[in-house]
């Protein structure tokens, strides 16, 4: 009988296969590195350095809109038209001149629109009797009545000078060139920030007298506002 003799040998283990670069070879047997209080710090102060750069970029860029926009519109003619409504408490009217008035539709009925910043004792008196009357106008010097100060003891006596008594339309021979009386959308008006849209229904309309306070004001044609002066219309184009 042949006798067979079996060696049993210890299996080394085995090496494993490194796959892969030699530098991401390096980076996984590279025992991990330690990071340095120091180090730490540093990097949230320039972290925290990038956000707040971030921040005060975006800052700048917000605080700055407001004045690109309105330099923006400022090259854009806006029809001027002075807003009256009728106190329910005195004979004194109240009044102011806008640059924002515009027909929303015709159809069915003429709507209009227009903008006042608040607090306005105009819009308290067009809420009170819920009407109002635009006026479109061709007098710098009218213009320039409703554009004084509310508390300014002139301003009074421009209203009495200009606005009829209980009827809130300008007096003749004052610069006016048409004028909507309209009954004020209290549901449809809406506040926006600091400003209202008001909303009005054109319930009747009107011409004023066509002579004029200006003898410039190119024989009543509606005063527009741009680039911070007062003008007219030019030459059609087209």
């Amino acid at each position: 009988m042949i006798s067979r003799h079996v060696v049993f040998r210890a299996l080394r283990p085995s090496t494993p296969t490194l796959v892969g670069t030699t530098t991401q070879r390096r980076l996984l047997t590279s025992p991990p590195k330690t990071t340095r209080p120091e180090d730490a710090k540093a990097s949230l102060q320039n972290v925290n350095a990038n956000k707040s750069k971030a921040s005060s970029a975006s800052s700048e860029d917000e605080s700055s809109l407001p004045d690109k926009v309105r330099a923006m519109m400022r090259r854009i003619p806006h029809p001027l038209t002075v807003i009256t409504a009728q106190s329910v408490h005195s004979s004194l009217p109240s009044g102011l001149l806008v640059s924002s008035f515009n027909t929303i539709t015709l159809s069915p009925s003429p709507y209009v629109s227009l903008n006042l910043k608040l607090p306005s004792s105009t819009y308290l008196e067009i809420q009170q009797s819920q009407t109002f009357v635009a006026s479109a106008i061709s007098s710098v010097q009218l213009a320039r009545d409703f554009l004084l100060d509310k508390k300014d003891r002139r301003f009074p006596i421009a209203l009495r000078n200009n606005v009829r008594d209980g009827d809130s339309r300008l007096k003749s021979g004052r610069g006016g060139i048409w004028w909507m009386r309209c009954q004020y959308m209290e549901r449809e008006s809406v506040q926006v920030a600091d400003h209202v849209v008001v909303i009005g229904k054109v319930t009747e309309t009107g011409f004023y007298s066509n002579d004029s306070r200006d003898a410039g004001s190119a024989h009543g044609s509606p005063l527009i506002y741009s680039e911070g002066k007062y003008r007219v219309a030019g030459e059609a184009i087209q």
